[in-house]
C-alpha cells in the first residue's frame, strides 16, 4: 500500500519532473525572501538582495504570485502531485508577504495621521517636467577643481517673493553618486516653493577626509552670497541629504563655524534653518562597528576616512554629527526604514538621544518595512508618508 502511495506521488515524465524541480526552486526562493523581509540582512548576500528587491519593488511579489498560480495550474493539469502540493502553501505565503507589509505601512500612516493611496503604491508615475540650470560653478579648490551645482527655481507662482532655499547633498557611501540622482525630489520641493541647489562634492581618491563636508559648507556660503541673484531668503537655508549625503548635511549644519572643519573656499559661516536627513548615520564609530552589511559599509568608510576607527579614532569622532549637537543646533527631521540593510535604527536612536538631551526640536520617523533608498519608489506608501511629514516640517520652519 505504501509503495503504491509513493508511486502515485513520484514524478513521471519530463514535465512532471520539470514542474517538481521548479516548485523546489520557488520554495527556496520564497524561504529566502520571507527571512529577509522579517530579518534585516547583509545587502551583499543573495538573501539580502532578494529581500531588498521584494521590499523595494512592489510589483516583484505580484509577479512571483503569478508564476506560482501558473505552476499550480500546470501541476494540476499534468498531475504533478508534489508540485501541486507545494504550490498551495507557497501561494498563501506569497500573498501574506504582499499584504503584511502593506497593512503595517497603512497602520503607521494612520498612527501618524497621514492619508495614503494604495493605488499610487503600485501605479505611481512621476515625470520630470521642471526646467533647471545645470552645472553652475560654486567654487574652485586650491588645486583647481571646479565645484558645481544644479539650480532648480521655485515654482513660477512664487516669483514675486524671496523663497527659502534647500541645499541638497547626494548619497553614495561618500565614494560615488551624483547630483543627478534624485531629480523628483528637486521637482517636488520647487513646486512647494523652495529654490533647490543640488550640489556635487569631491570624493575619493581626489578628496581628503575633510574635503566632502568642506565642499558642502562652501556651497552653503556661495548660495547665501548669491541670495539676491536667485531671489532667496538668506535666513532660510535648509540642508537636505540622503544616506552619506544625510550624514554630510547634518555634519555641515551642526559643525558650522568650527574652525577645524572649514569650508574649502573663502565663504562666510551660515546659520542653518533646518536639516533633513534621509537614513544618514549620525555616529561614525558606532556605524562602522555595527551595521547589517559590514562588507560594504566598512569598505566605503575606510576609503572615505582612509582607515578604521582604531587607526584614526579622532577622524571618526570629527566626522560624527552627534559630537557637535548643542543648544544652537537647527531643527532636524530624520527618516529611516526599519528594514534598512545599511543603516541600523541605532543611528536614529543615538541622534534622537543627543537632540533630546540638548532640547533641539526634532522629528524622527521609523518607516516600517522600508529599505535603504526606499523613497526611490516614488508612490510607495512609505514615500507618501515621507512627503506629507516633510511638507508639514518645512512649512512650519519656513513661514
Amino acid at each position: 500500500m505504501e509503495q503504491k502511495q509513493l508511486t502515485l506521488w513520484r514524478p513521471k515524465g519530463f514535465f512532471q519532473w520539470l514542474l517538481t524541480g521548479f516548485s523546489m526552486v520557488l520554495t527556496l526562493l520564497i524561504a529566502m525572501i520571507t527571512y529577509a523581509i522579517f530579518n534585516t540582512t547583509n545587502i551583499l548576500s543573495v538573501v539580502g538582495f532578494l529581500g531588498t528587491l521584494a521590499l523595494y519593488t512592489p510589483w516583484f511579489l505580484l509577479i512571483l504570485t503569478f508564476f506560482i498560480i501558473v505552476l499550480l495550474i500546470l501541476a494540476s493539469w499534468k498531475k504533478a502531485k508534489i508540485a501541486q502540493f507545494i504550490s498551495i502553501p507557497l501561494l498563501l505565503i506569497n500573498v501574506f508577504l504582499i499584504i503584511e507589509p502593506i497593512i503595517e505601512m497603512e497602520n503607521y500612516a494612520k498612527k501618524e495621521n497621514v492619508q495614503v493611496s494604495l493605488y499610487s503604491h503600485f501605479f505611481n508615475k512621476t515625470e520630470i517636467s521642471s526646467t533647471f540650470i545645470k552645472d553652475i560653478v560654486y567654487g574652485k579648490t586650491t588645486d583647481g577643481v571646479e565645484l558645481k551645482l544644479d539650480m532648480w527655481p521655485a515654482n513660477e507662482k512664487f516669483k514675486n517673493t524671496r523663497t527659502p532655499a534647500i541645499i541638497k547633498v547626494h548619497g553614495g557611501g561618500w565614494v560615488e553618486g551624483s547630483k543627478a540622482s534624485a531629480p523628483y525630489w528637486n521637482q517636488w520641493l520647487s513646486e512647494l516653493g523652495f529654490t533647490v541647489f543640488d550640489i556635487e562634492y569631491r570624493m575619493p581618491p581626489q578628496a581628503g577626509w575633510k574635503d566632502e563636508v568642506a565642499d558642502v559648507k562652501s556651497a552653503i556660503g556661495w548660495v547665501v552670497e548669491h541670495a539676491d541673484t536667485y531671489k532667496i531668503d538668506p535666513k532660510k537655508i535648509n540642508l537636505m541629504g540622503d544616506s552619506a549625503g544625510g550624514n554630510l548635511a547634518m555634519l555641515a549644519a551642526y559643525s558650522m563655524g568650527d574652525t577645524t572643519l572649514p569650508p574649502s573656499t573663502d565663504v562666510p559661516s551660515v546659520p542653518i534653518n533646518t536639516v533633513i536627513n534621509f537614513y544618514g548615520p549620525s555616529d561614525m564609530t558606532k556605524f562602522y562597528q555595527n551595521n547589517p552589511s559590514p562588507g560594504y559599509v566598512q569598505n566605503v568608510m575606510k576609503e572615505y576616512i582612509r582607515g578604521t576607527p582604531s587607526q584614526f579614532p579622532d577622524r571618526y569622532q570629527k566626522l560624527s554629527p552627534v559630537n557637535y549637537i548643542g543648544e544652537h543646533t537647527p531643527p532636524t527631521i530624520m527618516f529611516l526604514g526599519t528594514s534598512d540593510s545599511l543603516v541600523p535604527t541605532e543611528q536614529a536612536i543615538i541622534l534622537d538621544r543627543e537632540l533630546s538631551k540638548n532640547n533641539v526640536s526634532h522629528e524622527i520617523y521609523y518607516l516600517p518595512k522600508a529599505e535603504h533608498v526606499y523613497d526611490g519608489v516614488l508612490g510607495s506608501l512609505n514615500t507618501q508618508i515621507t512627503y506629507e511629514k516633510l511638507k508639514v516640517f518645512l512649512q512650519k520652519y519656513n513661514k
